[in-house]
């Protein structure tokens, strides 16, 4: 029977027998130790080049990387820093630095912020009832005067008691009350405030109901997934329009980016591609009916996680967090989501530090990390038997067999080893990964290489 052809890295590899076809067809076909399969301990693991089993070696080709970022652009990021600039300017920076250092690598970049506004709402900001629009109101500025708390109302119709007892009024904030729980006041009227309370001030106004909790939105990128080399203009000129204003709705924020970032690699199948969440908060709008903040609203966020990295295609969400040292609900939150999203743990950010050089160097480590040690698996009309492929390390000097483990969290407990982005059982894999100490060595030796070997049975840990 002629040999299939399988396409590694530009170089042609020849494979005895046909190709099979469905991972599953076979309880002998399963990585889980039955028949057929060589174990860590056989004779043939050490020696497997020599094998008469073997018929084809090759270097392993890395996969492109396509990242599509979501970048928090809510009003927080307007707070100072440990350096003379805010957090927005400080990131905005960092882009840029990130974007000149790979302009000439085969790195493809998308972007989108959050929040978005919702369709005919002209801003977050407002000093009218008209700036807000028909659905992203009422704009904070009037409440119903015979009231113990702020009711917001946009005329006197609103306010129950009619305009002789309970009219509409604009109001501010006095001005000796505590920031912390502002004593709110009538605009115009002296005295509104009461002794020791400063006078009555005006302030920055929101829309109520601007910030748009439809995915689809964010799922629709303001610069679109594609080389560095040709995306740099068009990302520099996104990031110098965005103002910091608004909430965090991380909710449709994550769901469209996966959305997104899913959708391009079923139509790259030869990319790995994965999400980016940068935050400097917990989610605050466009959570569960019952509430938008609390621990309701962190798991939504843990579930769209988790989900896109067990999709199929799988995609992963890698996160950087800017916080203060001691916010450890927020710490946990981004670490809790970037280990649903399959990255292990968050990248933080100590925002009283010198966070430009900090998010720079987050955006390197994530890009030299995980991202740098997956592998290209042949692709042909004859699909290959994923049960035939074992890795080899070559630091340059010798080589040693690397032993497949079922996923990311094997490595813990065998960290020479690899694994597809999924079971093969389940589904057709994607990409060959590396735990992350072998990918460590393979980046710190000068001459480093891993080997894709077909045709013997694949060693298990």
């Amino acid at each position: 029977m002629a040999a299939g052809v399988l396409a590694l890295g530009g170089v042609a590899l020849g494979c005895a027998g046909p190709a099979k076809v469905d991972v599953a067809d076979s309880a002998s076909n399963q990585l889980n130790g039955q028949s057929g399969f060589i174990d860590e301990d056989g004779d043939q693991a050490q020696n497997l080049d020599m094998a008469a089993c073997l018929q084809e070696k090759s270097g392993a080709e890395q996969r492109k990387v396509a990242l599509y970022m979501m970048l928090d652009s809510s009003g927080s990021m307007e707070e100072s820093t440990g350096s003379i600039r805010t957090k927005w300017d400080s990131v905005q920076r960092a882009l840029r630095g990130f974007l000149a250092e790979t302009r000439d690598s085969d790195l493809l970049l998308g972007m989108q912020f959050f929040p978005l506004l919702k369709p005919g709402v002209k801003s977050f900001t407002c000093k009218s009832q008209s700036d807000c629009g028909d659905d992203g109101g009422p704009c904070f500025l009037s409440t119903c005067r015979n009231t113990s708390t702020i009711q917001l109302c946009r005329s006197n119709s609103d306010c129950p008691g009619g305009p002789s007892v309970n009219p509409c009024v604009d109001f501010g904030l006095c001005s000796g009350s505590d920031p912390a729980a502002p004593l709110a006041c009538i605009l115009g009227q002296n005295g509104s405030c009461g002794p020791g309370q400063g006078f009555c001030q005006d302030f920055d106004r929101t829309c109520t109901n601007a910030t748009s909790c439809d995915p689809n939105r964010y799922g629709t990128p303001a610069v679109e997934i594609q080389p560095v080399t040709t995306g740099l203009v068009a990302i520099d000129q996104a990031l110098m329009g965005k103002l910091p204003e608004g909430l965090t709705p991380t909710v449709p924020a994550l769901t469209g980016s996966l959305e997104h970032a899913r959708q391009w690699a079923i139509d790259h199948p030869d990319q790995t591609v994965a999400t980016l969440l940068a935050t400097d908060g917990l989610p605050t709008e466009c959570g569960s009916a019952q509430q938008t903040t609390g621990t309701e609203t962190i798991n939504q966020v843990l579930n769209i996680a988790a989900q896109g990295a067990n999709d199929d295609p799988p995609v992963r969400t890698f996160v950087i967090g800017v916080f203060r040292p001691g916010d450890d609900a927020s710490i946990n939150n981004v670490n809790a989501i970037a280990q649903a999203g399959g990255t292990q743990k968050a990248v933080f950010i100590d925002s009283t530090g010198e966070v430009e050089q900090q998010f720079l160097d987050a955006l390197r480590e994530i890009r030299s990390g995980q991202l740098a040690c997956e592998f290209r698996i042949p692709q042909s009309e004859q699909q290959l038997d994923y049960f035939k492929v074992n890795l080899e390390f070559d630091d340059g000097s010798s080589t040693r067999q690397l032993k497949f483990v079922r996923d990311s969290g094997g490595c813990s407990d065998n960290p020479l080893g690899w694994h597809y982005d999924v079971d093969p059982n389940q589904r057709k894999p994607t990409s060959i990964q590396v735990c992350p100490n072998i990918c460590q060595e393979v980046k710190a030796a000068a001459k480093g290489s891993i080997n894709l070997q077909l045709g013997c049975a694949t060693i298990l840990r």
